[in-house]
């Protein structure tokens, strides 16, 4: 009898150690699952943002805080491409003529400076980069190299992280920050540079509505910087063929 009992005890061990590596195994095998399937939505996401340009397809107003002054701007698709953006308002007063050549200038220096290889977020989240790195709450968090045009000799001392809902399966947020001091260009330093977007639905798309930005520095010997920008975008209507 004690020997009977002793025996089903040894086969229930090893049953049990068998059912262990079988659930581990099991469990393994969903979070591969989920990582690949994150992985791929994320990509699709990615890909996804870039099928909208902003100034080509969309009506939006966008409110810009910077060096302590409010713009309004507001985008028209229809007008020549060096006056879609026009400044409505400047700290609730409509702005003179010479914040409005100013901005003009911007506007020239902005679109032209566009390189239509160095733009868009499928280069901005270098995709062969991705890494997954949290899934919980419904959300995945990537993290990844980012490439930014004028920050192309520093790219080494960037990193960035992304959102994406798994439920919707759209990005909401991306995060671009520096890991170490950058030196962009001579006397030159940047001891911190953190790029936010952030994305919601709005009329059925997935699009921007907020940027932020924060650049801490010195320019030459003697001239520090701490710059803060803040737009948020709103009002999206989207254009007719």
């Amino acid at each position: 009898m004690r020997y009977t009992e002793m025996r089903h005890a040894k086969v229930l061990r090893r049953y049990l150690v068998a059912l262990t590596v079988f659930s581990s195994l099991l469990w393994q095998s969903n979070v591969l699952a989920e990582t690949v399937d994150a992985m791929s939505a994320v990509k699709t996401a990615i890909k996804n943002l870039d099928t909208t340009n902003l100034d080509e397809d969309w009506y939006f107003t966008m409110e810009v805080l910077e060096e302590g002054e409010v713009k309004i701007i507001r985008s028209d698709p229809t007008r020549d491409p060096y006056e879609r953006r026009q400044l409505l308002t400047l700290d609730g007063e409509t702005p003179n003529n010479q914040y409005q050549s100013a901005f003009y200038d911007k506007e020239v220096k902005r679109i032209d400076d566009i390189d239509p290889k160095a733009s868009g977020y499928a280069y901005m989240v270098d995709i062969q980069t991705l890494q997954q790195v949290d899934n919980q709450d419904g959300y995945a968090t990537f993290t990844f190299l980012p490439r930014v045009k004028v920050l192309e000799g520093s790219r080494d001392g960037l990193s960035g992280t992304l959102l994406l809902n798994l439920s919707t399966q759209q990005v909401e947020e991306i995060e671009i920050y520096n890991i170490e001091k950058l030196s962009p260009a001579f006397s030159v330093t940047l001891d911190t540079f953190r790029l936010q977007l952030y994305f919601g639905s709005q009329v059925g798309e997935n699009l921007l509505q907020k940027l932020e930005s924060h650049t801490v520095g010195k320019m030459g010997f003697f001239k520090s910087f701490d710059a803060i920008v803040v737009v948020e975008f709103s009002d999206y209507a989207r254009a007719q063929p």
